[in-house]
């Protein structure tokens, strides 16, 4: 079976779900893949602007085990074993990598 690659040549453990419709590769492996999107901000408190927030979900624990603040005391987000925030929602993860639908090398 083959493999998708992320365009670094390491196997790629990311797919973009939505696909990329500018000849774009959806596929990254962990270092490649983009980090931090907003769609994982965890508002724990609205800021003066805002109103309050329904539920506040503070984070618990000590920063940077499994979290890390975005705006102190307002926005969080959860990281990774490695410190780094997560990719984008719209990505979904393989640790065994993704296979190839066609085999790009056949004529």
């Amino acid at each position: 079976m083959l493999k998708e690659y992320c365009d670094c040549g390491k196997l790629a453990t990311w797919c973009y779900m939505p696909g990329y419709s500018s000849g774009e590769s959806s596929y990254s492996c962990d270092e490649c893949v983009p980090r931090g999107c907003d769609c994982n901000h965890i508002y724990c408190k609205g800021s003066a602007h805002d109103p309050p927030l329904e539920h506040e979900q503070c984070p618990e624990g000590d920063e940077s085990s499994n979290w890390k603040w975005i705006e102190k005391d307002i926005i969080w987000t959860h990281i990774d074993d490695k410190g780094r925030e997560y990719p984008c929602a719209e990505y979904d993860w393989d640790p065994d990598g993704y296979e190839r639908d066609i085999n790009p090398h056949e004529n």
